[in-house]
């Protein structure tokens, strides 16, 4: 089995993040997408979902992914999230699979700052993708601002957004 794993804040996931998935599953030929929200990353210090908040937002844009399963292990977990450690986990639960790690280019440049890399360059293969113009800085710019995301985020992360933050997810929107 073809298994993509695509671990990250999603501090809030956005389109790009559903492009990353749907260009990952196409191009290796995934059979299956575990998504996994991180708890606390070590390479960022805060969130501005909480933890419950983003892993709902995830489900919802994923939810149009039959083979895509949202994974909550790192949010049950105390303290920073290393991807070596959800790795070694996922390999000694699906025995014989072979896998590949979804990840931005730019986070590929700084694979060898990773706890334990060469151990997980052993573990799976790497998918990077190019960062497009959607990512969660401008969508939290945007919330901070009071300016629209639905053309950032799927829409149904949007209107969930709305639920969290008094903002207008569309130009023309009322809340």
């Amino acid at each position: 089995m073809k298994i993509g794993v695509y671990g990250g804040s999603f501090d809030p996931v956005h389109s790009g993040h559903v492009g990353a998935v749907r260009m990952a599953m196409e191009g290796v030929g995934l059979d299956k997408v575990i998504v996994i929200p991180t708890s606390l990353s070590p390479f960022k210090k805060e969130t501005l979902f909480a933890a419950e908040q983003r892993l709902e937002l995830v489900k919802l844009a994923f939810a149009g992914l039959p083979q895509v399963v949202v994974d909550d292990r790192e949010l049950r977990k105390e303290g920073v999230s290393y991807t070596i450690d959800t790795m070694r986990a996922l390999a000694a639960e699906n025995p014989g699979a072979k896998f590949w790690f979804i990840t931005g280019d730019d986070a590929l440049k700084n694979i060898d700052k990773w706890k334990d890399h060469e151990e997980l360059l052993k573990l799976c293969e790497f998918v990077g993708y190019k960062r497009t113009r959607e990512s969660s800085s401008e969508v939290r710019r945007r919330l901070a601002a009071g300016e629209p995301i639905d053309d950032l985020v799927p829409e149904k992360v949007a209107r969930a957004i709305a639920g969290f933050f008094p903002c207008p997810i569309a130009a023309n929107a009322e809340i």
